[in-house]
C-alpha cells in the first residue's frame, strides 16, 4: 500500500487517462461536451500547462544548440537597435539644452528692445590661464566690427578685438587688460571694472575701482554698465559685489563676481546697433 502511495503521480496519470478514454467513448458523435467532460478538462488543465512549459523549454534549448548563429544575429540586431535609440536620446537632450539657451538669449534680446542683436556660436576659447579670448562663428559678413559689445543673459562677455569675414575674436572680462565703465545700480556711483582679484593663485572676481571716496557701496550691490566710452550701452548687468577691499588696500575698492560661465559659453549676443 505504501508503495502505491509513493507512486501517487503515476496512479493519478493512469486514472486521468482511463477517464479520458471512457469519456471519449461515451461522447462519440456528440457535438457538445458534457458536464463530466468539463470537470475532466478542469482537472487536467494544470497538467497541460506544465507539459506546455516543458515543451517550450525543450524547444528553446534545441534552438540554441542547433541554431546558435540565428540567436547571435538577433542579439546583435537588438544591440544595434539599442545603440541607435541611445544616440537619438543624446541628440534629443542636446537639442533641448540648445533650445533652452537660445530661448534665454531671445528673452534677453526681447527685453532689450532698443538694440539689434546677432546670436553667434562660440567656436574656440583661449585659456591663459582663464578664458581671456573666445572666437565666434560670425564676422564682417554678418555686420560685426571691432569694439562691438558681446553679452549673454548672465551679463557682459567682452568686446570684439578682431574681425574676419566669417569669424570674430572677443576679449572677455577674464582678460587682465579688459576695462569697462560701470556704476553701482543702487547709488549711481560710477567707477571702472577690470583686472583679476586673485586669492591663493585662483581668480575670485574682478576689481572695481575709481569710485568716489564717499561712495556708499555694500556687499550684494548690483553693478551695471554706465554707458561711458560708447561700447557698452548703459544699464547692462555686470555682476554683484562679493566683498569690499581692506582700507589699507588702495588698488581697488571692491571685488565683483560675474555670473557668466566663460568656460562653458556656447553662444553669445553681439550688439550690432541701436536700431535695425
Amino acid at each position: 500500500m505504501r508503495k502505491l502511495w509513493r507512486n501517487r503521480p503515476v496512479l493519478i496519470a493512469l486514472l486521468a487517462a482511463a477517464l479520458f478514454l471512457a469519456l471519449a467513448a461515451l461522447t462519440v458523435g456528440r457535438r457538445t461536451a458534457s458536464r463530466a467532460e468539463d470537470m475532466f478538462s478542469t482537472a487536467v488543465l494544470p497538467v497541460q500547462e506544465a507539459v506546455s512549459q516543458m515543451t517550450d523549454a525543450v524547444t528553446d534549448f534545441f534552438t540554441r544548440v542547433f541554431y546558435p548563429s540565428a540567436i547571435q544575429e538577433e542579439n546583435e540586431r537588438l544591440t544595434r537597435l539599442v545603440s541607435a535609440y541611445e544616440r537619438r536620446l543624446i541628440l534629443y537632450e542636446a537639442m533641448e539644452q540648445e533650445n533652452a539657451r537660445l530661448t534665454e538669449l531671445l528673452d534677453y534680446a526681447s527685453a532689450s528692445g532698443d538694440f539689434y542683436f546677432l546670436t553667434a556660436p562660440v567656436t574656440a576659447r583661449n585659456l591663459n590661464p582663464y578664458v581671456d579670448t573666445i572666437t565666434i562663428r560670425a564676422g564682417s559678413r554678418n555686420g560685426i566690427t571691432e569694439q562691438m559689445a558681446a553679452v549673454t543673459a548672465q551679463g557682459i562677455v567682452g568686446r570684439i578685438i578682431e574681425v574676419g569675414a566669417t569669424y570674430a575674436k572677443i576679449r572677455t572680462m577674464e582678460n587682465e587688460d579688459m576695462r569697462i565703465s560701470v556704476m553701482v545700480e543702487r547709488t549711481r556711483d560710477e567707477g571702472m571694472l577690470g583686472g583679476l582679484v586673485m586669492e591663493n593663485g585662483q581668480m575670485v572676481g574682478l576689481k572695481l575701482y575709481y569710485l568716489p571716496k564717499d561712495a556708499d557701496i555694500q556687499v550684494g550691490d548690483t553693478i551695471v554698465t554706465s554707458g561711458l566710452g560708447g561700447i557698452f550701452p548703459k544699464g547692462l548687468y555686470v555682476g554683484k559685489v562679493i566683498f569690499l577691499a581692506d582700507e589699507d588696500n588702495g588698488e581697488y575698492d571692491a571685488c565683483v563676481m560675474s555670473d557668466v560661465d566663460f568656460e562653458h559659453l556656447e553662444e553669445v549676443l553681439v550688439i550690432l546697433s541701436k536700431d535695425n
